[in-house]
């Protein structure tokens, strides 16, 4: 499945040319690379392509996804983009649970223009028992970051995150990933 996702993410990527983001998070036993691009750019918004290698020490996870977004500067707010979207996962935890997900998500950043480059963000992803195969039964994803723009294309961050797992006939849910990491984006 990983593999797939890679090598759809490879087809997807052969578009037109778009500013593109790295992000590298990482502490003593985890790290996570996220790259993301813009599909599409119009005055309604920008739709985007996203996918993300996982691994963490501390619970034996490796995990990958693949990810579309569609976000929007909704109103007169400046700073503020808000999305929503679908995100499929697949890796292996500890005690050899694997996983394969298709969650829907939502996503906020905030950035305060009177603060020079200090910002926030947040994400939210959900898959329902319906969309989890393998030995999974749910996954939810939520993370929150403290971000700061140190030059026009590059931010720093540290923020949380947290993936637990609910396990196909055990009760209560698997932590897949709970970590603060400190990183930073860069856009090209």
């Amino acid at each position: 499945m990983l593999r797939f996702m890679l090598v759809l993410m490879s087809v997807l990527l052969a578009t037109n040319v778009y500013a593109a983001s790295v992000d590298i998070g990482f502490n003593d036993n985890s790290f996570q690379l996220v790259y993301e691009t813009p599909i599409s750019d119009d005055e309604y918004g920008t739709s985007l392509l996203n996918g993300r290698f996982l691994y963490n020490g501390d619970e034996d996870t490796k995990l990958g996804s693949v990810g579309f977004d569609f976000v929007g500067e909704p109103g007169n707010i400046s700073g503020l983009k808000v999305g929503a979207g679908v995100k499929g996962y697949a890796g292996r935890t500890d005690h050899d649970v694997d996983f394969a997900n298709l969650g829907l998500g939502l996503r906020i950043d905030y950035t305060l223009g009177q603060l020079r480059g200090l910002g926030f963000s947040g994400r939210l992803n959900y898959a329902p028992k319906v969309f989890s195969f393998i030995d999974s039964d749910r996954l939810f994803e939520t993370e929150a970051r403290i971000t700061y723009a140190v030059m026009p294309k590059v931010k720093l961050y540290i923020g949380y995150q947290n993936v637990r797992l609910d396990v196909d006939g055990r009760s209560g849910s698997m932590t897949v990933d709970d970590s603060i990491r400190i990183g930073f984006v860069g856009t090209f």
